[in-house]
């Protein structure tokens, strides 16, 4: 195995496997003394654990893009019909248990619709809905999802996630993606870098659509129809 190849494999265990056991660790206790299952705490207390609890949840987000890279790169794509309705439902349950302390408000209408993809297409959901409620200083979070069929070849789905946030600095839209491509290492996270890359993987693409200033963040997404 090439030297370099070796190290690479060596930091992604290690972030794997030993970070996210500290970061586990920190979150438990965290988690304890919020519960006050170590005596009561106070508001402001309440408030800066809360603010630790998320940042080690940000932790565990950017191991698993991490862990998810590499097994991207590990194999090719293997595509299947996929329930649109049902992975938007997972994916909004999951962001609000996540995030319980806010008030999160998505709408969304059921329909019959099946996207030609990979069951990541749950974790790309989770992402971007995840995003709309932590990127987003609003009281209540109000996110929009919402679905268009495009005819084409291949056919595909337009989903648009748009929340009520303070939207992406003009300065930030431009690289929003490229955190890979470019090798930024400031910033938080890399969540969009690996929706993006999910989504060329199955041969779709993602933007940001243009919005005015202040008036929250619209992302598209294009994926195959099933």
């Amino acid at each position: 195995m090439d030297p370099v190849d070796r190290s690479h494999r060596f930091f992604v265990a290690l972030l794997s496997h030993d970070i996210s056991n500290f970061n586990q660790t920190t979150r438990g206790y965290l988690e304890m003394l919020l519960g006050e299952q170590m005596g009561e705490i106070s508001e402001e207390q309440s408030r800066v654990l809360t603010t630790c609890l998320r940042q080690c949840q940000r932790v565990e987000s950017l191991i698993d893009g991490i862990r998810q890279l590499e097994r991207l790169e590990a194999t090719p794509p293997q595509l299947e019909p996929i329930d649109l309705d049902d992975v938007s439902r997972q994916a909004i349950e999951s962001v609000q248990t996540e995030l319980a302390d806010r008030d999160i408000r998505v709408r969304f209408s059921p329909g019959r619709r099946r996207a030609l993809a990979e069951p990541y297409l749950l974790d790309l959901l989770r992402q971007l809905i995840g995003n709309a409620a932590r990127h987003n200083d609003c009281e209540i979070v109000e996110v929009d999802l919402s679905f268009a069929s495009q005819d084409g070849d291949p056919p595909m789905w337009e989903i648009t996630v748009t929340d009520n946030g303070n939207g992406v600095p003009p300065a930030k839209k431009d690289s929003l993606f490229d955190r890979l491509e470019s090798g930024e290492v400031h910033g938080a996270g890399i969540g969009l870098s690996v929706a993006r890359t999910l989504v060329r993987r199955w041969g779709g693409e993602i933007a940001l659509a243009d919005t005015a200033e202040g008036e929250g963040a619209s992302l598209v997404v294009r994926v195959p129809r099933a």
